[in-house]
């Protein structure tokens, strides 16, 4: 299977000369500008940010308003419907705009550096050419795929990593130390922070992307990045051929499933198993739209079916949060998936999981047939919790090549 590989393009910047700019000039603008506004160049009726971007219609979590030298991230995020100002750096934020409504004010382009707590948080700075700004991870490396992101750390590593190895879960006085060291280290730089974290702070931006119901919206969120450093054309260039590519697998597989009763095609089970709680399975809407969580719209694409955990079926957890998370018994799983010809094992030790339940998973009609596929493919362990984000289409293509659909 070959991978997409996205490649850092230039950006062409328009040198103005603060000396002779005319405002008749500054109206010539044509791209998002990569630098500060020098003295004298300032017109108050011209449009800053000529390129916008427009999240697509099935984004729900984000939505980014542009005025002539400002423009409003809202993260509507459930948890957190926060805005942030970002103005045109050289200019001053408007004062009517300035009354504490916004969580973070900030000039752009960013310049003063990134901290991610997640490695889902990667993959979009490297797209945008700006691996260079990631100045901080929150967590273990051995979770990066990145190999040159895992070069800078290692050339950097003190400076960098913010981990306690006697703390996973980040809330040791030892770890919130480090991390206060490091804000102090870099007083300009940005947050990233995940969706079970506060990110209140006048530095912090939440990134929601993964609670998106369509693949598409979850890619979207490259915007969302590309607003901090003015490179909104480049996202929109990227989401525009990464969408068509997507496109393009979906076409292909309707034609060669489009002959194939409903009845017949090939059946996934998609489910894992948690250690003292149970299996966590598909959960997909009746109608098979695409409107769902993304394994269900995978196999919508791909032509497949996918088995969905009955309504009331199972029991639940919460962990906190507005999210509720149904599980299987083995007994009810054993029901639920025997008969599937497929498996996909979103994990990574599905080996050590048969072991531990050989005797139970030998009746899956998947196991017997050896058609069980986890989603370690060539970027490791960790790969896919880095990558399936931003490689949306890629992940589409293996999904029809697994079923027999591509």
């Amino acid at each position: 299977m070959k991978f997409a590989r996205f490649y850092s393009c230039i950006i062409l910047q328009i040198v103005l000369k603060p000396s002779n700019l005319s405002f008749a000039d500054a109206e010539t603008i044509k791209t998002n500008l990569q630098r500060c506004l020098e003295d004298g160049e300032f017109d108050p009726n011209v449009d800053y940010f000529p390129d916008k971007f427009v999240p697509h219609e099935t984004t729900d979590l984000f939505t980014i308003t542009y005025h002539n030298t400002y423009k409003i991230i809202h993260n509507k995020y459930i948890n957190h419907n926060k805005t942030y100002l970002l103005y045109q750096c050289g200019t001053e934020p408007p004062a009517e705009e300035l009354d504490g409504r916004h969580q973070v004010v900030l000039s752009v382009p960013h310049t003063g550096g990134i901290g991610v707590t997640e490695t889902p948080q990667i993959t979009p700075l490297e797209m945008l050419g700006k691996r260079s700004e990631i100045k901080g991870y929150w967590g273990d490396p051995k979770f990066i795929s990145s190999p040159c992101l895992d070069y800078i750390i290692a050339e950097n590593f003190d400076d960098m990593i913010i981990l306690d190895p006697d703390d996973p879960w980040g809330t040791s006085a030892v770890e919130l130390a480090m991390e206060a060291n490091w804000m102090n280290n870099h007083p300009d730089a940005l947050v990233c922070r995940g969706i079970f974290e506060q990110g209140n702070g006048a530095r912090d931006l939440t990134i929601a992307g993964s609670q998106e119901k369509t693949n598409v919206a979850t890619f979207d969120w490259l915007g969302y990045y590309a607003a901090l450093f003015n490179l909104e054309r480049k996202a929109n260039e990227i989401v525009a051929e990464t969408e068509g590519r997507y496109s393009c697998s979906a076409q292909n597989a309707l034609y060669l499933s489009s002959d194939i009763p409903k009845e017949e095609k090939p059946t996934v089970l998609w489910a894992r198993h948690f250690s003292g709680t149970g299996w966590s399975v598909a959960e997909c809407p009746l109608d098979d739209s695409e409107d769902s969580v993304y394994y269900c719209e995978y196999a919508h694409h791909c032509g497949a079916n996918i088995l969905s955990r009955p309504e009331g079926v199972g029991f639940n957890v919460s962990y906190g949060g507005p999210e509720v998370y149904w599980y299987l018994t083995d007994e009810q799983f054993l029901e639920f998936g025997k008969d599937a010809g497929i498996w996909i094992h979103p994990a990574r030790d599905f080996e050590k999981l048969y072991e531990e339940k050989k005797d139970l998973l030998d009746k899956f009609k998947s196991v017997q047939k050896k058609k069980v596929y986890d989603v370690q493919g060539r970027y490791g362990s960790y790969g896919w919790y880095e990558q399936r984000f931003s490689e949306y289409d890629v992940v589409a293509l293996d999904f029809c090549e697994v079923v027999g659909l591509s």
